[in-house]
């Protein structure tokens, strides 16, 4: 009786392994089809499980791959609770390896590393270090599972929102921005080796162009090529936000957490958060460029710093000039694609019901800002100009600075002026396009009057409209400097 019991399971074990191995067929037959129609692939776990321990593989084979991954979340968890990471890392690839084929487990980890472990290490290196940790996870899990609309999305916010965002963003965008730029890098033996790498892996050539190994999973920076100072994350995240929204609207995906509408919204919202990083830069480098850098403390923005320039002041020489034209020229190219990108979201009804408003002000913000930075690099062009040259870019900075004086005054009006204060004017809020920038003009002198005479409370978006009429100031000063320069050339 004992015997025949201990045949019995003999029996129902070696079933029960044969029918793992049909089980297993069945799925890697399903999987080829599945990658002939060109869905997305399901990881071969076979090979990501080769270098695990002989003890590991028993428990798989013996049917207790769950508890053994049940196991490792438990332990991982409590490591981290602990701010014991000795072994996290392995954990964590082990519970990768186990569970391939699930989405939410890799976007949990790579969220994981990116924020919950890179915020207990103690320095900005061991921080970035550990963000990298997260993209690298990331990696791995999108050679073996290609477009993936899940995976594509956990990194582009790494790069968005933790590498551009974040509180340490300063020193962060640095380092991507030069981690990114060419440099010769070292061969490994067979590819084989595992490493933990400290810097990302260059993604451009010595002409600033995105290297030949690169152009595909970076496509879509192609176009705005060449980068002679590096990406910043923003143009990775927007790269890979693009990718998304390729696989949701044209190959009909769907993301387990995130909305379609927010998914088609992430492009443009990248490219904005792209322009105003590369204006900021430019601010800075021509606030350097005349000496004009505030003292700390200072009241004074940078952009109203150098907004009096003359176009005969004499430039710094160890500040790179060439560089801060690159900045205003890109800074005016991408904020004319964020407009674009915002304008092509709304003409899905299926998106534009709950932020119709929020993303019309974001175009109408980005075409007022392309413009002003368009003119300020016209500006820039024509004091390195001289003789007709200089007259011919003089002219079309100003023809600049009166576009963008324009559009930003109706971003003023259109979004952050009350209708009350505007129906006192016989004005609708939403014709303000329509006036004359003489009207504009006279809508601005009627504001201000307004402010002395009514209550703060009735003047609602104040602050709002300070920033633009910031922006027009740069420009009314920018055209006063124009027009002293013309004068005396004549």
């Amino acid at each position: 009786m004992y015997r025949s019991g201990r045949l019995s399971i003999v029996v129902l074990l070696i079933v029960a392994i044969l029918a793992t191995g049909g089980t297993r067929f069945w799925a890697d037959n399903y999987r080829s089809k599945v990658l002939n129609r060109g869905q997305v692939v399901i990881a071969d776990s076979s090979q990501s499980l080769s270098n695990m321990s002989s003890y590991a593989l028993a428990l798989l084979l013996g049917g207790l791959r769950g508890p053994l991954v049940m196991m490792l979340w438990i332990s991982s968890e409590s490591q981290k609770a602990d701010k014991n990471l000795q072994d996290f890392d392995t954990k964590v690839e082990w519970i990768r390896m186990l569970q391939p084929e699930f989405d939410s487990v890799h976007m949990f980890q790579i969220w994981n590393k990116a924020y919950n472990i890179s915020v207990q290490m103690a320095s900005l290196s061991n921080k970035y270090t550990t963000i990298l940790d997260a993209l690298d996870y990331a990696d791995k899990v999108n050679r073996q599972r290609p477009n993936d609309i899940n995976i594509i999305m956990a990194i582009a916010d790494v790069y968005f929102n933790k590498l551009g965002n974040s509180t340490e963003k300063d020193y962060y965008r640095q380092r991507v921005t030069r981690e990114t730029r060419w440099r010769p890098t070292l061969p490994t033996k067979d590819g084989s080796e595992e490493f933990r790498a400290t810097r990302l892996p260059p993604m451009l050539d010595e002409k600033g162009d995105i290297l030949p190994a690169d152009q595909d999973t970076l496509k879509y920076l192609v176009p705005y090529e060449p980068f002679p100072y590096g990406l910043n994350p923003f143009a990775i995240s927007y790269n890979y936000y693009r990718i998304a929204q390729h696989l949701q609207n044209d190959e009909h995906q769907q993301h387990l957490q995130i909305s379609p509408s927010v998914i088609d919204s992430r492009p443009a919202i990248a490219l904005e958060n792209w322009s105003q990083e590369e204006l900021d830069n430019g601010r800075n480098l021509e606030a350097a460029l005349f000496n004009r850098t505030p003292a700390p403390g200072s009241q004074t923005p940078v952009d109203l710093e150098t907004a009096n320039i003359a176009v005969n002041t004499p430039m710094n020489p160890s500040v790179d000039v060439d560089r801060l034209v690159y900045c205003y020229s890109r800074a005016a190219q991408l904020g004319a694609d964020a407009a674009k990108a915002y304008d092509e979201h709304l003409k899905s009804s299926d998106f534009n019901e709950n932020n119709l408003f929020t993303y019309q002000w974001h175009s109408d913000h980005n075409s007022a800002i392309s413009k002003l930075a368009g003119a300020d690099r016209d500006y820039l062009k024509a004091m390195l100009a001289s003789g007709a040259e200089r007259q011919k870019k003089l002219s079309e900075a100003r023809e600049g600075y009166l576009r963008a004086i324009r559009e930003c005054r109706i971003v003023m009006y259109k979004w952050f002026t009350p209708s009350e204060a505007l129906q006192q004017m016989h004005i609708e809020k939403m014709s303000v396009g329509n006036l004359s920038d003489a009207d504009l003009a006279n809508v601005s002198n009627e504001l201000h009057h307004l402010m002395t005479i009514h209550a703060p409370g009735t003047m609602n978006g104040a602050e709002d409209r300070m920033d633009y009429e910031r922006d027009v100031l740069r420009a009314q000063q920018r055209i006063n400097e124009i027009g002293a320069a013309m004068a005396a050339a004549h």
